[in-house]
């Protein structure tokens, strides 16, 4: 046995997969029945008893064709009207052939002549050949009249259903690619390339071309068809194309991708409980019109033919089941769209054994004709991210089924654009463009009326962990701190970051508990872009603090928005990074689109990313950060007094600092002084002397606005107990410094 690389047959496009997979049903069932096929990249590999020169000369001399023939159409010469004198000429070329090679042609040509007879006779002819309503009788006498080896062109071609035809995008309608009658199509490059007449070493040449790639001998200047739609275009039309006008076309590359075609055949399912049949294509879906070129140009798009490359040699018959199978299972039921095939590839819901799948729009150009546009290879691995797209892509899919205006449609396929790539295997960088898209999109119907009405806003059944896969950005970990935040038990008013920023609240509903519902606006007033993510987030925690009940007992109150104002849930921050943030020193822009994006998908507050670790801040606190900081923990520090000279140590006592409900809008207001001289006297009330003035704590510079934001942030025991050391004169015994296992520093 010989493994042969065949250059010409590759999967980069569908011409050259359909070639391979034709190349070794021929093979298989008439030469050699041990013949394999497998992929290396997009290459196809046969493994043979044949050399490369004797699969050839076997394709010219001794190669016999599947009976393929379509007496349901006009343009496959079996009218003999004179309007398609070509296909007319090819099929009596091969009526009066004695050749044995093309004894089961000749028995479904017969076949096809006695369909057409009885058809005329019962009066069903019409329109250009047969009348419309009795197409589907016609298709059913071939059924019934054909032979065994004829039906897979049958079955590839139409779906008989109960009530009508269904065709497969793969052959066009019925066998017909615009104005190309695919059959027609074959028996005349049959013809040239084995026919009665044809030219031996002309044959040859074209079959060791076909295999081989070799672009240096003279094609036919005929109609390539949608299989190669890179050769459609002329001459130079593709990086691939020939330099010469002596042809584009190889006869045996179309004879080849026809045989093909007949691993696709289709069948006939019916769902439970349903009385209508559909038909099923093996690894076709609906489209979905992201991830290539033209995806958003309008052009009228029929389907995506999906075709699965594997690296072990294997048989014809395990080829046929494979296709056959056509399985690609997504959340337990096979995918409808590109987008859930994409799934279901990341879900591994797909036969072991397929390494990779090759993707191929088929889009309506050139006039009336389909072409298989290459659009791309998805790798057959589990994609973690596939989980957390699951939700985000029902109510995509909901909120299309609805009629959008141009921004809102255009955000929409920004975001199903970044979703396709995420599942697609494109990593952390496209999961993280996809966050930001798809906040804008969120952002975009909360503002629209018409569509607020039609769709509720997203809610995911469980808070997905978006942090851990998401590439370490610091304006992300400041945008998850805040859009986590929230209390362990809500009040009357919905006082959680997510309301409060967003335009979206919770509210009771009887039996279904809280259910998210669109909000007219902001409740802050201020929208999150790039200029105002730092007001939004400071005007958010200072309607809070001034709705926030007044503090009325210890551990009880502590659960919800109590006069502490500190949120009891949220994800942790280092303060170096609150530092960061306060100094204005992270992209603005890009927080506020993850602010944005984590508001709208939810985002799990009990997680730690997987990041490496990393160092924020300046290295020396600031001062009056240092001097807040412990005031916003939401639980009492233990602190130990410093001893005076020739004294014992002080025994450790607990300290409850809370803040004034006031601070947050003195801050915005630029009164940093006032806050500074409050907050020293509220210290020293609660037995911590502070080792500095209110001048000392405001002569570095700091921005009121953005350290609100900042004390609202969760940030470890370890660095409040430490702050409260740099502006007073305690230490904190070790068994309260401790930082709970795997919390940021």
């Amino acid at each position: 046995m010989r493994s042969l690389s065949l250059g010409g047959c590759t999967a980069v496009t569908l011409s050259g997969y359909l070639q391979a997979l034709g190349l070794l049903r021929a093979l298989s069932r008439q030469a050699d029945p041990a013949a394999r096929l497998h992929w290396e990249r997009d290459t196809a590999v046969l493994t043979t008893a044949m050399t490369a020169a004797e699969l050839a000369r076997w394709l010219s001399e001794d190669y016999a064709p599947s009976p393929v023939v379509s007496p349901w159409n006009a343009g496959s010469g079996f009218a003999g009207n004179g309007k398609s004198p070509a296909a007319e000429q090819a099929l009596q070329a091969f009526r009066e052939s004695a050749s044995p090679r093309f004894a089961a042609l000749r028995a479904a040509i017969q076949a096809g002549d006695q369909v057409v007879a009885e058809a005329r006779a019962r009066g069903w002819e019409g329109g250009t050949f047969w009348a419309e309503d009795h197409k589907p009788g016609v298709v059913r006498l071939c059924r019934a009249s054909f032979p065994d080896d004829a039906l897979p062109w049958l079955d590839t071609a139409v779906t008989l259903t109960l009530g009508d035809l269904q065709f497969s995008p793969l052959t066009g309608t019925g066998g017909n690619l615009g104005r190309q009658d695919l059959s027609a199509t074959f028996l005349q490059r049959l013809a040239l390339a084995a026919g009665p007449r044809a030219d031996p070493a002309r044959s040859l040449a074209w079959a060791e071309a076909a295999m081989s790639g070799r672009e240096d001998v003279p094609y036919l200047r005929e109609a390539v068809g949608q299989y190669d739609p890179g050769r459609a275009g002329g001459i130079l039309s593709s990086p691939g194309e020939k330099a010469d006008d002596a042809g584009f076309a190889n006869p045996w590359s179309f004879i080849l991708s026809m045989e093909g075609t007949l691993l696709f055949a289709s069948a006939v399912t019916r769902r439970l409980g349903s009385a209508v049949d559909n038909g099923a294509m093996p690894f076709l879906t609906r489209a979905t019109s992201v991830g290539y070129g033209t995806a958003a140009s309008g052009e009228r798009v029929k389907g995506e033919q999906w075709v699965p490359l594997w690296p072990r040699p294997a048989f014809l018959a395990e080829i046929e089941q494979l296709i056959g199978e056509g399985r690609a299972q997504w959340r337990g039921r096979q995918a409808r769209t590109g987008m859930e095939f994409t799934m279901a590839v990341g879900a591994l819901g797909v036969d072991r054994g397929v390494s990779a799948f090759r993707r191929f729009v088929i889009v309506q150009r050139l006039g009336q004709n389909p072409l298989a546009v290459p659009a791309g290879r998805v790798e057959v691995r589990r994609h973690p991210e596939e989980r957390l797209l699951r939700d985000p892509y029902e109510w995509m899919r909901r909120l299309r089924a609805v009629s959008l205006p141009a921004d809102i449609g255009g955000a929409a396929r920004r975001a199903e654009a970044e979703m396709f790539a995420v599942a697609a295997g494109g990593g952390p960088e496209s999961l993280r463009r996809f966050v930001i898209e798809f906040g804008r999109l969120h952002l975009g119907v909360a503002r629209s009326g018409t569509i607020r009405e039609k769709i509720p806003p997203f809610s995911s059944r469980r808070s997905a962990d978006w942090m851990a896969v998401l590439p370490p950005d610091p304006e992300l970990l400041v945008a998850a701190g805040v859009a986590t935040l929230r209390d362990l038990r809500p009040a009357d008013e919905d006082l959680s970051a997510r309301a409060l920023l967003g335009r979206v609240r919770e509210r009771q509903v009887p039996g279904k508990g809280m259910q998210p519902e669109w909000a007219r606006s902001a409740p802050t007033g201020v929208e999150i872009t790039s200029a105002t993510v730092a007001r939004a987030i400071a005007e958010a925690h200072r309607r809070r603090a001034i709705t926030a009940r007044p503090a009325a007992g210890r551990a009880e109150d502590r659960e919800g928005p109590a006069g502490t104002a500190a949120y009891r849930v949220g994800q942790m921050v280092p303060a170096g990074l609150a530092e960061t943030y306060m100094l204005g020193q992270l992209d603005d822009g890009l927080l506020a689109d993850y602010l944005n994006g984590l508001l709208a998908l939810g985002c799990r507050a009990a997680t730690l990313p997987s990041w490496p670790s990393a160092s924020y801040g300046n290295g020396s606190p600031h001062p009056l950060l240092s001097a807040l900081l412990p005031f916003y923990g939401g639980d009492p520090l233990t602190v130990q007094p410093l001893a005076r000279p020739g004294q014992e140590p002080p025994e450790p006592r607990e300290v409850d600092l809370v803040p004034s409900l006031a601070w947050p809008g003195q801050l915005i207001a630029g009164n940093l002084a006032g806050v500074a001289a409050d907050a020293l006297l509220r210290l020293r009330l609660a037995g911590c002397p502070p080792v500095m003035t209110a001048a000392d704590m405001t002569t570095m510079p700091a921005d009121g606005t953005r350290l609100v934001g900042a004390l609202q942030l969760r940030v470890p025991a370890r660095a409040r107990a430490q702050a409260i050391t740099c502006t007073c004169a305690v230490t904190i015994p070790r068994t309260t410094a401790r930082v709970p296992e795997g919390i940021p520093s």
